[in-house]
């Protein structure tokens, strides 16, 4: 593990990152935006959780979300409270639900979708749309987990808005962007490890801005807020396949076990080895549910080195065998 745990943690969702379009829209303009599977299929596989994000590079942009929107797709006008960006800024939509992307309030927005162009000479897909008046321009991209998603992201704030001002490395930031387009040109479309590890920046900046502006939150949002607690959850987090003992947690955060105990379940509402119990079984379910990974191997990522003990547990916890739980789910 590294010294940071959120990045250990952002690490063991194991995301795959990419910029697939510039877009430059005069103001008045109103559009809706979300990640689909075309946009997704040039870079991998259909990825079984998105989180979709824009890099404003130029001017302002409001941002919320649409009426009546999932995270399907779809039209409507914006619905809720509406988030202003800036120049510098990146928003991120970690459900990546429909939204709607304006220059004001009060605009019928048209489909992003019905607005693309062909790629540019930077290699990006283009859209060029509004009224002629004041000028945005913005990168649009996402974060994806192709595997199993993770119950992490279902619990973050959205949208979450950082500005990259706030990140120590701003020029590696945007140079990475600028290298993900020149590979995109050249037609080498998977930039491997560079995008992935901005994509591993741009969360753990989300978060880190987040938390410092929000200290008590709750859930693992909460933990992480605590540095003693956050180091403790990196270790769950990113070793599922070996859980740690109690003990092992005390000592990873530094503490006695009587006194992480008490300051682990003051944090997060649940007991420490609970809490690492049901992070198994959030896995497992998850697996179960949305990949086609055999039995004896989802019990072999949480941990369990017997199939056995691994069926009698989810059935102790989830009232039913894994089989009947992928059999019900798939329905």
């Amino acid at each position: 593990m590294t010294k940071d745990p959120l990045t250990d943690i952002v690490r063991s969702l194991d995301l795959v990152g990419a910029v697939f379009l510039e877009a430059e829209f005069t103001a008045p303009w109103a559009i809706t935006s979300h990640v689909t599977e075309d946009d997704c299929r040039p870079f991998m596989a259909v990825p079984k959780q998105v989180i979709a994000y824009h890099v404003v590079t130029a001017g302002e942009a409001r941002v919320s979300r649409a009426e009546g929107s999932g995270s399907g797709s779809g039209s409507g006008s914006g619905s809720g409270d509406a988030h202003r960006a800036k120049t510098g800024d990146v928003i991120l939509l970690p459900s990546n639900p429909l939204h709607v992307l304006s220059s004001g309030p009060s605009l019928s927005p048209v489909s992003g979708d019905d607005l693309l162009l062909p790629q540019g000479e930077n290699g990006l897909v283009q859209i060029r749309y509004g009224g002629g008046g004041d000028k945005t321009k913005i990168l649009c991209g996402f974060l994806a987990c192709s595997t199993a998603p993770s119950t992490l992201i279902e619990t973050l704030p959205e949208p979450l808005i950082i500005s990259l001002d706030d990140i120590a490395s701003l020029r590696w930031v945007e140079a990475s962007i600028a290298m993900a387009a020149r590979e995109l040109s050249s037609g080498r479309i998977a930039s491997g490890g560079i995008i992935s590890r901005l994509s591993e920046l741009l969360l753990v900046e989300a978060l880190r801005a987040h938390l410092d502006r929000n200290p008590v939150g709750s859930g693992w949002l909460s933990g992480m807020a605590d540095p003693k607690i956050a180091r403790a959850l990196a270790r769950i987090h990113s070793q599922l396949s070996d859980p740690p003992a109690v003990t092992e947690l005390a000592e990873a955060a530094g503490m006695s076990r009587s006194a992480f105990v008490d300051r682990f379940a003051e944090a997060l509402g649940v007991a420490p080895g609970r809490y690492v119990q049901e992070q198994r079984m959030n896995a497992a379910r998850l697996m179960l549910r949305e990949t086609s990974l055999g039995l004896a191997e989802i019990a072999h990522r949480v941990g369990y080195g017997a199939s056995e003990s691994f069926f009698r547990a989810f059935k102790r916890e989830m009232g039913e065998t894994p089989a009947d739980f992928r059999a019900r789910t798939a329905e």
